[in-house]
């Protein structure tokens, strides 16, 4: 989902970055490269308790990568299924974020945010936290959409935005 998003040159930033970075020892044996490899292969294919400790303990190096690793570590989460966690990790990437991070954590926190309504909704829960978690959604997604467009160019957060604009106004909001 989100990173089918990424733009081809923001993809091609980090390979430079990473490809410019010494094996200094990182977290294993193989080094930062190997590390960030490990991880965001994890990511893509779908082991996601590996990428969310891979990218967890990469985010404790940091360095100039560290707003790309919070935010691959964010949508970690997200495909993880934890939710919570997703949404405080891009909100609080958003606090900082430059304009080429900004859209794709806009699009994690979103996703987490209409996630975490929908399983309030499942539960039965569909009192003020839902309208809120919802409305949540929606603006992210919303100024996703408006701002950051050519990030979504198979429709899926502009489908989502349409889903959680349906999920709030079926709870009257």
């Amino acid at each position: 989902m989100a990173s089918r998003r990424f733009s081809a040159s923001a993809l091609l930033v980090a390979a430079a970055l990473l490809a410019g970075c010494e094996d200094t020892g990182g977290l294993s044996s193989g080094g930062f490269r190997n590390d960030y490899l490990v991880a965001r292969q994890a990511l893509e294919t779908g082991n996601y308790a590996v990428a969310i400790r891979g990218y967890a303990r990469l985010v404790e190096v940091g360095g100039p990568l560290e707003p790309r690793l919070r935010l691959d570590y964010a949508h970690s989460l997200l495909r993880g299924g934890r939710f919570a966690e997703a949404e405080a990790e891009a909100t609080a990437l958003l606090a900082s974020a430059t304009e080429a991070i900004r859209g794709s954590a806009l699009a994690v926190r979103g996703t987490a945010r209409h996630e975490l309504a929908r399983a309030a909704l499942e539960s039965g829960a569909a009192g003020p936290e839902a309208v809120t978690a919802l409305s949540g959604a929606v603006a992210d997604l919303a100024a996703f959409v408006q701002g950051f467009a050519s990030l979504d160019a198979a429709g899926m957060m502009a489908a989502r935005l349409a889903m959680a604009r349906s999920d709030l106004q079926g709870l009257g909001g």
